[in-house]
Formats: C-alpha cells, sequence, structure tokens
C-alpha cells in the first residue's frame, strides 16, 4: 500500500509558474533554432540556480511534452549529464548515452564526436541540454575545455541550439569562456522562494495548496492536511528554505509515515519527522520550525 501511494505521489505533477516559465523559455530556444539559416552557429542559454529549485525538472517537464509529438527513434530534447569525471573526454560518451547508443564509451574523443554528429542528425534532435554543468568546475583546468568543445562541436557545427543548467558553479565555468557566454541568453528566474516577498509567498502558499489537493484527488490521503495554511505553510518553507525538491521530500515522508501509522491524512508531527529525518539528517537545517519552541 506505501509503495503504490509513493508511485502516486511520485506521478504528481503540480504546476509552479517559474518553472512552468523555464519551460517555455527553453522551448523559445528550440524554435529559434529551427528557424535560422541552414548550416549558422547556434545559439543557446543558461540556467542558473541553487541546487533543488526545479530546474532540471523543467526539463524534463519539456522533453515529456516534446517527446508526444515525436515519431519513433526521435529525441527532440537531448537531456545530457555532464560527467563527474570532468573531463573533455567525457563530453561526447556523455552525449552517446543520452542519446541511447550502443557502447558510448568505444573508441577514443576523436572517433566518437563523429558518432555524436552522426546519431543527432538521425534522431533529429532540436534541442541539446547539459544538466548538472556545474561539474565542470571540479577540476579547474578542464572547466573552460569542456565549455568551449561544446562550442566548438556543436554550435559552432550547427547541429543544435545548446542550454547549459547548474548551480552557481556552473555560471563561474562559463564566465571563463567569454565567447560562449556571450553567445547565451539568461534563462529563467529559479531562485529559491522568499516567505517574505509578497509574491513568492503567494507562489509557495499555492504550491503547498495544490500539492495537498493533488494528494486527495490521487487518492492517497482522505483529506488534506492544511498545507497552504500560514501554520504549516511557514514552518514548510523554513524548513524547506523555499526550495521545490525539499518540499516535495518533506510532504513525501510525512505522507509515508501516515500511511505507515494507518492514518489516511498527514499531521504536523508527520511533517516534524520528516523534517528530522530528511533536512536536519541532512545540514539543510540546524532546527525544526515543525517543534514548539523553534526559533
Amino acid at each position: 500500500m506505501v509503495g503504490s501511494a509513493q508511485a502516486k505521489f511520485d506521478a504528481i505533477r503540480v504546476d509552479y509558474p517559474p518553472q512552468t516559465s523555464a519551460m517555455a523559455i527553453l522551448d523559445e530556444v528550440r524554435i529559434a533554432g529551427l528557424h535560422r539559416s541552414r548550416g549558422s552557429v547556434c545559439g543557446g542559454a543558461m540556467m542558473v540556480a541553487p541546487h533543488g529549485t526545479g530546474k532540471t525538472e523543467a526539463v524534463r517537464g519539456l522533453r515529456r511534452i516534446l517527446a508526444q509529438s515525436a515519431a519513433d527513434g526521435e529525441i527532440p530534447l537531448l537531456h545530457v549529464y555532464i560527467d563527474t569525471a570532468g573531463t573533455t573526454d567525457s563530453v561526447p560518451t556523455s552525449m552517446l548515452q543520452a542519446l541511447g547508443a550502443a557502447r558510448p564509451e568505444a573508441g577514443s574523443e576523436k572517433t566518437r564526436w563523429p558518432r555524436v554528429t552522426s546519431e543527432i542528425i538521425h534522431r533529429r534532435v532540436q534541442l541539446i541540454v547539459f544538466d548538472e554543468f556545474n561539474r565542470a568546475s571540479r577540476r579547474p583546468s578542464m572547466s573552460a575545455p569542456i565549455a568551449t568543445i561544446i562550442r566548438q562541436k556543436i554550435m559552432d557545427s550547427g547541429l543544435a541550439p545548446v542550454v547549459f543548467v547548474g548551480s552557481e558553479n556552473a555560471a563561474s565555468v562559463l564566465a571563463q569562456v567569454p565567447e560562449l557566454r556571450e553567445r547565451l541568453d539568461d534563462s529563467a528566474d529559479l531562485r529559491p522562494m522568499n516567505w517574505y516577498s509578497k509574491g513568492d509567498r503567494a507562489l509557495f502558499v499555492d504550491f503547498a495548496a495544490d500539492l495537498d489537493r493533488a494528494m486527495v484527488e490521487a487518492g492517497i490521503v482522505a483529506c488534506e492536511a492544511g498545507l497552504g495554511e500560514e501554520a504549516f505553510a511557514k514552518p514548510l518553507w523554513e524548513a524547506s528554505s523555499g526550495r521545490l525538491r525539499r518540499i516535495i521530500k518533506i510532504v513525501r515522508q510525512a505522507m509515508t509515515s501516515a500511511l505507515r501509522d494507518g492514518r489516511g491524512n498527514i499531521d504536523r508531527e508527520d511533517l516534524a519527522c520528516a523534517v528530522d529525518d530528511y533536512v536536519i539528517a541532512y545540514g539543510f537545517c540546524e532546527h525544526n520550525p515543525f517543534l514548539s519552541g523553534s526559533k
């Protein structure tokens, strides 16, 4: 029962306007690429924000939408994760993995790039997203070469526009290659929500309330917990630091606790335990705002 409920929870999609805006901006980059002159160099964009703010889910969301109208074998949006190795050699390997190519690590770096080009054309790729680009900063001597090889092999070759996604360190990598950075548009604002900003607070409350309602509609819980009410919303914001991923993980953990206890609703104690087990255990927060006496 709990496993089924977790699967239903993971399938929930709640609208978050900044994330929806990010998806629209990514799609604008893709469409602009489709209308450029044949063989001309490609542009791109960057989406830089702290961890857990919804960047990757925005990419996945657009990928799902584009895949619905794509023909078999086509990959309109190629979602590539930068390898932790932090070398230029790992870039074509990661791209071949994302393209579903057999033995992506086979051959030298020089021989893998022609395979990448062939697969991109064959799969009719319209937009390439390099996620976790902050990983390129782990080896400072390789940061600029990684960014440069992507510019040369993909953008200068006119294969497809490129979007770089990552945390703040990604911006420092791109700053080392001004000839690339100047060709990138800044992307959507996906900063953590600030409770003390009226607009951000409204976004946070709406998201929490919509998630609460969606759990009931999915048949996961019997009634809403009141996550959108200030008594729950403010401590949830404190514990999550206004970051989408942490909000979702806290609520998921609280839901799991309630169901394991045989109850059909989430209460404050469930949320407090979730904060202890996830947020505080991982060092994201020093105190539990759901416990009385927290400051």
